[in-house]
């Protein structure tokens, strides 16, 4: 669902994000950040951030990054409209109504952005595997340190075209992304041509 920019604003507004992340975790100010233990994954040393005059958070280790509707949908594993709805009650807010349009293209969107998320997270993680050493070694040859390229999501693609089919072998998700990609302008072909044995980016 669209929802209209300014009602959206003044959700963000009226749930500070500082406060939303600090019912689950132990925030410390660290100048204008507050920082914490990362509720997304395991670790010692705290790599989440929360910025709250910009209103995202971003953990340096897992790559996680949103904003107060992000946030709830994963720490509460909603969906988008689960989510507005959550934060909007807590501030006193109506939602706008969808009509049955809007339904059906919210969850062809929903889909959509899943596929292209499980994509992204398949090149990250081959980035970081062994066979993305030299990929690894070029990005540090450009001046991109490891928390640089953790916090922008960088992935690599090796030239093996089947790579990403085989590891996302649902017929929902290579039907979602092809779509996806479709919509953008990109054709499959101009997507392999350009991924192949490069480093990915998010946009």
């Amino acid at each position: 669902m669209a929802f209209p920019p300014g009602f959206l604003d003044e959700l963000r507004a009226r749930i500070p994000l500082g406060s939303l992340v600090g019912r689950q975790v132990r925030l410390i100010r660290r100048g204008r950040e507050l920082a914490g233990l990362c509720p997304f994954h395991h670790e010692k040393t705290p790599s989440f951030y929360v910025v709250e005059d910009k209103g995202f958070f971003h953990c340096f280790g897992c790559g996680a990054h949103g904003d107060a509707v992000g946030y709830l949908m994963r720490a509460e594993n909603l969906d988008f409209i689960e989510a507005i709805e959550r934060l909007a009650s807590e501030a006193g807010l109506a939602v706008p109504q969808q009509t049955p349009q809007e339904r059906e293209r919210a969850q062809r969107q929903k889909t959509q952005l899943e596929a292209l998320a499980a994509a992204a997270n398949f090149y990250e993680a081959r980035l970081w595997a062994p066979a993305g050493a030299r990929a690894r070694d070029y990005l540090a040859a450009r001046g991109l340190d490891e928390e640089t390229i953790r916090r922008f999501r960088l992935g690599w693609a090796s030239d093996d075209r089947q790579a990403l089919r085989r590891a996302l072998s649902s017929v929902t998700t290579a039907c979602s992304i092809r779509r996806a990609a479709a919509q953008t302008s990109l054709s499959s072909r101009h997507c392999r041509r350009r991924w192949q044995t490069d480093s990915t980016w998010q946009i």
